[in-house]
């Protein structure tokens, strides 16, 4: 019997050890892992800038400005020039689409503001970036981790009930 697998990479049939493949697994669950992660800083660093901006709109009454506004674009404008002192708190450049998503904040939601809840909200999301930043860095010891979290979660209790014998 060979304990040789044969698999198929950049469509040629390899035959490898299971130690190779084991390794190439391996190397291909940590790309997927260090892939998540961005995904995941990106989509906290993009959920800091909104809840920021969320913050400031509100928190200085940019909302008040543009109720003289006339215009769609006359709007943007005001918003905008609301920003412009705050942007050097802000860790991204203010796209139309973030002024786009200030106007939709209903009115409801400005009046139950609390700047305390806002205040908590970024710093819980600034600790999450924080840990997946410090997962990024630290990406063999979190890809350790992650495989010891699939041993425990399908492991003891899921051992292998077929037995190997002869045919």
């Amino acid at each position: 019997i060979s304990p040789n697998g044969c698999v198929i990479i950049d469509e040629t049939p390899m035959f490898l050890s299971v130690d190779d493949l084991l390794k190439m697994s391996t190397e291909n669950t940590v790309e997927l892992l260090r892939n998540e992660l961005e995904i995941q800083r990106k989509l906290l660093e993009e959920k800091w800038h909104f809840c920021s901006l969320e913050r400031i709109f509100i928190e200085k009454r940019i909302y008040r400005d543009i109720e003289e506004c006339e215009t769609w674009g006359a709007v943007l404008t005001t918003i905008d020039k609301g920003l412009y002192p705050f942007k050097s708190q802000l860790k991204q450049e203010v796209a139309e689409d973030d002024l786009v998503r200030l106007t939709e904040i209903k009115i409801k939601r400005i009046s139950k503001f609390d700047s305390l809840k806002a205040d908590e909200i970024i710093a819980n999301i600034e600790v999450n970036m924080d840990e997946v930043k410090n997962n990024l860095s630290h990406l063999t010891e979190y890809a350790i981790r992650y495989f010891n979290q699939i041993l425990k979660n399908h492991g003891k209790g899921r051992e292998r009930r077929t037995v190997i014998s002869q045919f």
